[in-house]
């Protein structure tokens, strides 16, 4: 009973002695919101850190009178990232955080010359370093100028750029949000193929450095998603657009919502649909020693729009438009597929099904994988489904005389 009596007491002392090895006091932080990592003809890393000022965005009397913008880019170079961050203390005052980063952006030169795995082991390894930020390439240049543009509706810019990732992920599908975590996942998987949504700047960039740019109601300057970037073992080897970039997200199963259309009979007229439910499975096969891939996609939604003079309350209109709509998305998926074969990438993680399926197999497989993959029959069957006409039963143009 004494001897427990001792340790009970050690215990209390111990956690009272307890304290934080690193703390850091609010006013000695400076937080990061967006990074972008460009690399120097000389070799040498180029960063750029987007930084909150917090005299700007804390409130009260002081954000009031602050006139200046909420963000200040600061730019350092170096020949690796961590002394890039030590040097920036020449201009920042203050310790960098990136527990708040949102957005790494990775320059386009910089992902055409293998540099993905160097900044990726370098934020898995940093201490402090938040691996839920979105990772972007910056597309028809390099990241530092698209961390500059104001936007007017947010303070923050990288969290706008955050936003739209999201967003356009969850309503449009062609450029899915994957964060750090998710892309070191699939460059450590049996694929090692790399889709990553690609963002560019459109404009001038010192009209949108300008404060009066949130002035404008249509501004000059602004940032927006575009395309996606495919890349292998971590090197940018083509980009994808529209249709043929959103086929990607068919196939990995990462479409939530997005819009679909199709002709009707004759092409008189067009049907939109609102998808609202898809899902994507992959089934692996090998038949005399030849890998085949199934994509077997099930998807439903509403009819959003109709200009054809067709009746909505025919049963069997409804199934010819299922129809329509289903070989519409077997299209759209079936060019994405052979365009990236041909790129010999597999970014849709083939490779990874045929593993768990065949581990033995796979082993054989495996070193040949991306000349395999790129000759490999896959086979893409749809089903959609109509689950809703809206209000109006009848198309208003069956009204047109």
């Amino acid at each position: 009973m004494r001897k427990r009596k001792v340790f009970v007491w050690l215990f209390l002392v111990l956690i009272l002695l307890a304290g934080c090895w690193d703390q850091n006091e609010l006013e000695d932080v400076a937080l990061v919101m967006g990074m972008g990592i460009d690399k120097t003809e000389d070799g040498l890393y180029d960063v750029s850190f987007q930084i909150v000022n917090p005299a700007q965005v804390s409130g009260g009397e002081m954000s009031q009178s602050y006139k200046g913008t909420a963000v200040t880019t600061y730019r350092e170079t170096g020949q690796t990232l961590f002394e890039t961050i030590r040097k920036i203390s020449k201009e920042v005052p203050r310790k960098l955080s990136f527990s708040h980063l949102v957005v790494l952006i990775i320059g386009e030169s910089l992902a055409e010359d293998d540099g993905l795995f160097e900044v990726l082991d370098f934020t898995e390894r940093f201490y402090g370093f938040r691996s839920t930020a979105i990772v972007l390439i910056s597309r028809s240049g390099p990241a530092k100028p698209i961390l500059s543009i104001l936007n007017p509706m947010e303070k923050i810019p990288a969290m706008k750029i955050q936003e739209a990732s999201k967003k356009t992920a969850e309503v449009w599908g062609e450029t899915p949000d994957q964060n750090i975590n998710d892309v070191i996942q699939t460059l450590t998987s049996k694929s090692k193929g790399v889709s990553l949504s690609g963002i560019a700047l459109v404009g001038e960039m010192q009209e949108g450095q300008n404060s009066s740019i949130n002035e404008q109601a249509r501004p000059s300057t602004y940032i927006e998603l575009n395309g996606i970037a495919i890349l292998q073992n971590g090197k940018l080897k083509r980009w994808l657009e529209d249709k043929e970039a959103r086929g990607i997200s068919w196939v990995k199963n990462k479409i939530r919502k997005t819009v679909v259309t199709s002709t009707c009979e004759e092409d008189e007229g067009i049907i939109a649909v609102e998808v609202r439910n898809a899902n994507t499975k992959l089934k692996p096969t090998i038949k005399q020693g030849e890998p085949k891939i199934t994509v077997n996609i099930k998807s439903e939604g509403s009819l959003q729009e109709v200009t054809c003079p067709v009746d909505l309350t025919d049963p069997h209109v409804i199934i010819e438009l299922n129809k329509k709509l289903a070989k519409a998305i077997k299209d759209e998926v079936t060019t994405s597929v052979k365009t990236v074969q041909e790129q010999e990438t597999d970014v849709f993680g083939f490779g990874e099904a045929m593993n768990q399926k065949y581990p033995k197999e796979w082993k054989k497989m495996e070193r040949n994988w991306s000349s395999t993959f790129s000759e490999m029959d896959v086979e893409v069957n749809v089903e959609f489904f109509i689950r809703g006409t809206g209000l109006r039963t009848k198309p208003l143009i069956l009204e047109k005389k």
